[in-house]
């Protein structure tokens, strides 16, 4: 039986629908410590010793008997008698009794009936008699057995993922091998005709297969799982249904990327919904990646993922790892921290939205802005540092609501450039490129953003001045014109509507097929690759691209650094030096 989109879900349902009927997996086997990073524990871990093992020093110093130096003073020191000394590995020796005092290196056990040390400064030695002016307390810098960890003391818990601390505690117990859940076996299918290899001779109308590189990736990352890629499957009925059945043979997950949707090609589906019980949902209002699907065949797991990479990698994150873990109980979450949505941010009213977004840490608190694109920009996921999963009721999210953000990079940057992109920004030294984010804001967003001092930088290529008393201006001018192939263009690629760029050009766009372009080094290249006759950005690619440039003007740039900010001079200094450039 097939289906196709039959009884779309809603994000939250169709979780759940995973989390009631994915496979549990019980089985389990004996890890070296050595190999244990990162694997589930089956069991309750327990010490099997003390910690310390024994009772041993903490310092280089002299064992003694407290009694011997309770009325020790400046004025009346004690002297007592060095009987002889201690080695660190060596079982213990015996205390040679009142009187006397014995020297013991740190770590090294404390002789049986001393109850203190007092380490080497805090005497004075004259041959083999040692001076002592102060008392001191029983078991002064002496760690006893089982102080730090008792035997039979619970270490880790059942279904806790190991990390170095636990162990190198399990370790240090005299523990050498430690049970954990088997790994689970995923295989990922990537299915297409467009599809190449990395490193294959380009074809054109070809794509390099990316998806499964970047899933096996995600997945390896941790050591629970066993991830095996699959050749590029062509799309072809038998040929998928061959490989599938191998996966499914082979794995407990099989994750398919592509041949999900309701084209004439797309097989995927058709064969998953041959297996019994088969799809347990195809379909999911979510953006990106509705047709997302997941089905069972006997006890093993398919997962069907869109062939765009955002989608797919997106729903990985959010849909499909968290239930692969739940496979052995593995309570899997993201690090997230809650910010505030630094700009309004357009849903799909009735939809869950996965958000890719770029988060930067301002004035003590965190401020989330959207990666904007299409789900096949991939590039997208390199320049967000976090994502969010948002159930749209409105529609919209108003700037300064709350929203909980999951995080690619613990390292959230510190410094906010908003307003217009500017090319020159790429030769930004590294240590501030690492440590800021940019921010595409239209004119109306500087001027509201400027008045509450929301950002460190606002770059504005517009006509009309800003003037705010806490910011100090840099203008410069940069050359535009126009890339073409042909002067009688009739498709012409520009930059947004809201950018300072597309406004000076009204004389030009007048009677031509526009392509509105996020960024303005993608003109030359549409122009470059022939996807569009001319277009119109700045002199700075005309080097990279060797094709025909004309210039038609400059353009003016106001850059506004927030002398209050923490970064002013070096942000000061940067945008100084390309007002010399240009």
């Amino acid at each position: 039986m097939t289906y196709m989109f039959d009884n779309i879900k809603a994000f939250d349902d169709a979780y759940e629908i995973i989390k009631n009927n994915i496979r549990k997996i019980n089985d389990f086997e004996y890890v070296s410590v050595y190999d244990a990073f990162g694997r589930i524990c089956h069991d309750d871990i327990y010490s099997v010793n003390n910690l310390p093992l024994f009772t041993r020093s903490q310092v280089d110093g002299y064992a003694v008997i407290t009694s011997d130096l309770q009325n020790a003073d400046r004025e009346h020191p004690v002297t007592l008698e060095l009987a002889g000394q201690t080695y660190i590995g060596n079982p213990p020796v015996n205390h040679p009794g009142n009187g006397k005092c014995m020297k013991v290196p740190t770590g090294a056990a404390i002789p049986v009936g001393a109850d203190a040390m007092v380490p080497f400064e805090d005497a004075a030695i004259n041959g083999n008699m040692v001076t002592f002016n102060a008392p001191v307390d029983k078991f002064n810098e002496i760690s006893n057995a089982g102080l730090d960890v008792m035997r039979g003391e619970r270490l880790a818990e059942k279904f806790k993922m190991l990390d170095e601390r636990d162990i190198s505690v399990i370790a240090a117990t005299g523990q050498n091998v430690i049970k954990v859940f088997r790994k689970i076996n995923i295989g990922i299918i990537p299915t297409g005709d467009e599809l190449i290899r990395p490193g294959e001779n380009y074809v054109e109308g070809k794509i390099f297969e990316s998806n499964s590189i970047a899933i096996y990736q995600a997945l390896k990352k941790y050591n629970s799982f066993n991830v095996k890629i699959y050749d590029i499957v062509r799309d072809s009925y038998e040929e998928l249904k061959k490989v599938i059945n191998a996966s499914v043979t082979e794995n407990d997950v099989t994750i398919t990327i592509g041949s999900t949707s309701a084209g004439e090609m797309d097989y995927v589906y058709k064969i998953i919904g041959e297996y019994k019980p088969g799809i347990l949902f195809h379909g999911v209002r979510v953006k990106p990646g509705k047709p997302v699907l997941f089905a069972k065949a006997g006890e093993r797991d398919i997962f069907g993922l869109p062939g765009f990479p955002v989608s797919s990698i997106m729903l990985l994150y959010t849909m499909v790892l968290p239930n692969i873990f739940s496979m052995v109980n593995y309570n899997f979450k993201n690090y997230s921290v809650n910010a505030i949505a630094g700009e309004p941010f357009d849903l799909h009213r009735g939809n869950t939205d996965i958000l890719l977004l770029k988060l930067v840490r301002h004035k003590g608190s965190y401020f989330a802005y959207q990666v904007r694109g299409n789900s096949g920009s991939i590039s997208r996921i390199m320049r967000a540092n976090g994502f969010s999963t948002h159930n749209s009721v409105t529609g919209t999210l108003q700037k300064g609501d709350g929203i909980n953000v999951n995080l690619f990079d613990p390292h959230i940057p510190e410094i906010l450039i908003a307003g217009q992109y500017l090319p020159d920004m790429e030769f930004m030294p590294y240590d501030l490129k690492i440590n800021s984010i940019f921010a595409e804001f239209t004119y109306n967003d500087i001027r509201e953003s400027m008045l509450n001092n929301e950002a460190d930088v606002y770059i504005s290529n517009y006509n009309e001045d800003l003037y705010n008393e806490n910011y100090d201006k840099i203008t410069f001018l940069k050359n535009y014109g126009l890339y073409f192939n042909k002067k009688d263009y009739k498709y012409l690629a520009v930059l947004y509507k809201d950018s300072g760029l597309f406004n000076i050009c009204h004389d030009y766009i007048e009677g031509s097929n526009i392509i509105l372009l996020d960024r303005p080094g993608m003109i030359p290249d549409y122009v470059f690759n022939k996807r569009c006759d001319a277009g119109i950005s700045y002199s700075d690619y005309s080097e990279m691209y060797k094709i025909p440039f004309e210039p038609l003007g400059r353009i003016r740039f106001n850059v506004y650094i927030n002398k209050t900010g923490n970064y002013y001079k070096i942000l000061f200094d940067f945008f100084n030096s390309i007002k010399d450039k240009n």
